[in-house]
């Protein structure tokens, strides 16, 4: 069977209406049109060019997200693979990223780390007593109960190096300095830092307290308590490689409300005593600047080394030459006129002289008398007697008294009025005894 044959069989199984006739020439055919078809390819060529641009962007988006920005004052850091990068910096090459725009690969395969730089600041309530005010008011004197127990679980407190008991609230105030210590040996999270650092400052609170007297707590040496803590947790710190750096340790305590009052008590006597102790320095003050001016403590100084000299038994050589430095300072304020030293001094100095005067005038007075007495002695012994005479009779001090009875004359000289009155006592009981002997 040739081919024209099976094209005609074919056409006329197909239901055609005309069969081509033997050894005539076949057309060609033509492409099938069907318009579903063309529409579903249509379809699936846009849905293929669209998916193209998808997956365009997405490993455009992929690849801008390894972008990243450092705010001033954070540190960024980046981890490949678990193993920080480092870069190029003045410094010399660090881990540390600083301000400014930076790219890195995408995830997985780079981590990418901000951590704040700002500081920041932790409450520890811990060693307080039970009042949600007490973790935020300045003034816990206010706030503290006055009841005579505290319950364990409720009621927070210090136990001092004196066995007492205290109240505190500590605030640390800290900043993360070593961003790839903290990440390496704290965390991504700066907030999973917070649980370690305050049970390291409840151990310092603890360690430094235990030391220290309840006064010393909440009062007299507080300022060395907070530094003591603050040394304790910023070594506990170190030791652990956080990168933290410590600002500043505030702490506010008080004494348990139920001792209080005591407390108290013991401050305004303590009070008491420093106000006398001002006001005596202060008139000390005054006094030696009175006394001595300007001199007064060289002076001062000076006489106390003189007397622990004597009191250590140093030789006379030293005491003459440590009386002699404090003769020259007295020589010098009476110079200078200094104070009241140099008015005494002034004064000594003139009444010594009177002195010397009245004693030398005596002497030279003796003297006549002496040679007078050698020439002519009657005449020396009866001017003598004149002149003791005239000394005795014409002194306004020396009482003259005429006894009639016993015809004397009693002579009272610098007679006080308690003598006078025994005397005049005594002569009326002699005159009244007389007067019965008469009888």
């Amino acid at each position: 069977m040739d081919v024209e044959h099976i094209h005609a069989h074919d056409h006329g199984h197909a239901g055609g209406t005309g069969v081509a006739p033997v050894g005539a020439p076949h057309a060609p055919l033509g492409p099938l049109s069907d318009p579903a078809q063309e529409a579903l390819v249509q379809a699936l060529r846009a849905s293929f060019n669209i998916l193209r641009v998808v997956m365009v962007v997405l490993v455009a988006l992929y690849l801008l997200s390894g972008v990243f920005r450092v705010e001033p004052g954070e540190q960024g850091l980046v981890a490949r693979l678990g193993k920080l990068r480092t870069i190029a910096s003045e410094r010399g090459e660090t881990s540390v990223f600083t301000q400014g725009w930076y790219w890195s690969l995408p995830d997985p395969f780079d981590k990418k780390y901000v951590v704040p730089g700002k500081p920041q600041e932790l409450s520890v309530a811990t060693f307080l007593f039970n009042n949600p005010q007490a973790e935020t008011s300045q003034d816990l004197s206010e706030l503290v109960a006055q009841s005579t127990s505290l319950t364990p679980g409720l009621d927070g407190a210090m136990f001092t190096g004196d066995r007492n008991l205290s109240h505190g609230r500590w605030e640390v105030q800290y900043q993360i300095r070593a961003a790839d210590l903290f990440v390496q040996n704290v965390g991504a999270a700066p907030a999973d830092f917070k649980p370690l650092l305050r049970r390291l400052t409840e151990t310092a609170v603890v360690r430094e307290i235990a030391g220290r007297t309840v006064e010393q707590v909440t009062r007299t040496a507080l300022e060395a308590v907070r530094d003591g803590v603050k040394q304790r947790l910023q070594a506990a710190l170190d030791e652990l490689q956080t990168g933290v750096q410590v600002a500043q340790v505030v702490a506010f305590t008080i004494e348990p409300g139920a001792v209080r009052p005591a407390f108290l008590e013991v401050v305004r006597a303590e009070n008491e005593r420093l106000r006398l102790q001002d006001e005596a320095r202060e008139a000390e003050s005054e006094i030696l600047n009175r006394a001595a001016g300007d001199k007064y403590a060289q002076l001062i100084e000076l006489i106390n080394a003189y007397g622990d000299a004597q009191l250590r038994g140093a030789d006379q050589a030293e005491l003459d030459q440590r009386l002699a430095a404090v003769d020259a300072v007295l020589d010098e304020a009476k110079r200078d006129g200094a104070g009241q030293v140099a008015v005494k001094l002034a004064e000594a100095e003139a009444q010594a002289d009177q002195i010397n005067q009245k004693v030398r005038r005596e002497y030279e007075e003796f003297q006549k008398y002496v040679e007078q007495r050698r020439i002519q002695p009657d005449i020396t012994l009866l001017g003598l007697w004149v002149q003791m005479r005239r000394e005795i009779l014409g002194s306004k001090q020396n009482e003259i008294v005429f006894v009639p009875d016993q015809q004397e004359i009693e002579i009272h000289v610098k007679s006080d009025p308690q003598r006078k009155a025994e005397l005049f006592e005594e002569e009326r009981t002699a005159r009244t005894r007389g007067e019965k002997g008469r009888k």
